[in-house]
């Protein structure tokens, strides 16, 4: 009897009793209520720095469309003179990229303004649009000029002295002849057969490698003009590459210049190219300003002179630069 009493009460306990009279598995579980609500405090902390964050960002983008809406609008667009395009001709373009007066000075598309001007004013070299809160935009292109320049197909493509296709000009689709085609100033006229590709915007590629190399020569002779520097005879060469009006290349052996419209030099194999342009200024200085005739520095050695009065037709006739 006694033992089913022991037995019974216990039950009514609820469990195991100790001779301590203390209950570990309560002590367990208030430990780990603690840590719950401690993490369910952090994770509310969390939830709250969150959504501060959001409602922050949403109000810093309400304010700069709104901002960039009605306070940032363009008023002034600066572009620097460049010598090539007109305010006009690129202001047209900045248009339809968003760049206008009036426009949002955030809100245009500067890529596309970018793209466009190169891909439209093709002697375009760089483009650079800074925007100037609140109100100004400005613009610097920088151009390149024509070096070189090809009759190819009826067309007349002007390269810059990288060798970029920088204009494409419509010659005997306008009805014009080739012949009588007056080239842009400034720029060589050449014949070759060893062009392998030519598109505007794209760089000029030659299925000759001696052929790339000899127009490098001549545009470096080009640099050296235009910046004052050609050796040793710098003082007395200047500005005489630029009054070269045509180089025929395309017989290697039989290379013909044009030079001013007054002198047609036969420098015959193109090796040492440089040096026998050099050459051949050399003569033309000793040469009385109204002569007019046929330099021959085939024999390498020496040079020969024979006056002719029609040097532009003589370049331009196959028999004599090809015969």
């Amino acid at each position: 009897m006694a033992a089913a009493t022991k037995k019974y009460a216990e039950k009514q306990a609820g469990g195991n009793f100790s001779g301590n009279n203390k209950n570990p598995k309560k002590s367990g579980n208030s430990k780990g209520s603690k840590a719950k609500m401690r993490i369910r405090k952090a994770g509310a902390g969390i939830k709250n720095f969150l959504i501060a964050i959001v409602i922050l960002a949403a109000a810093t983008v309400i304010f700069l469309f709104f901002t960039n809406k009605y306070f940032f609008k363009i008023k002034h667009i600066n572009i620097t003179e460049n010598d090539k395009y007109s305010y006009d001709e690129i202001s047209g373009i900045l248009e339809a990229s968003g760049i206008f007066p009036g426009g949002e000075l955030y809100g245009a598309d500067v890529k596309k303004a970018k793209s466009d001007i190169k891909e439209k004013l093709t002697y375009t070299e760089s483009v650079s649009i800074t925007r100037i809160p609140p109100s100004t935009i400005n613009i610097d292109i920088k151009t390149e000029k024509g070096f070189l320049g090809i009759m190819l197909g009826g067309d007349y493509y002007v390269v810059s002295k990288n060798f970029r296709v920088i204009d494409k000009i419509s010659v005997v689709g306008k009805g014009m002849d080739e012949s009588d085609f007056e080239p842009p100033e400034g720029v060589i006229t050449f014949e070759t057969d060893a062009i392998k590709k030519c598109y505007i915007g794209e760089k000029m590629e030659f299925s000759d490698g001696d052929i790339s190399d000899f127009f490098k020569d001549i545009a470096a002779l080009f640099d050296d003009d235009e910046n004052g520097d050609n050796g040793e005879n710098k003082d007395n060469h200047a500005g005489m590459v630029s009054a070269i009006n045509g180089i025929d290349v395309t017989n290697k052996f039989k290379v013909v210049m044009n030079y001013g419209d007054r002198f047609l030099v036969r420098f015959g194999i193109f090796e040492n190219i440089s040096s026998k342009i050099l050459n051949s200024f050399e003569i033309i200085k000793q040469l009385p300003d109204y002569a007019e005739g046929i330099i021959d520095m085939t024999d390498g050695k020496t040079a020969s002179f024979r006056y002719d009065e029609n040097v532009s037709k003589l370049y331009k006739s196959n028999k004599s630069r090809r015969g």
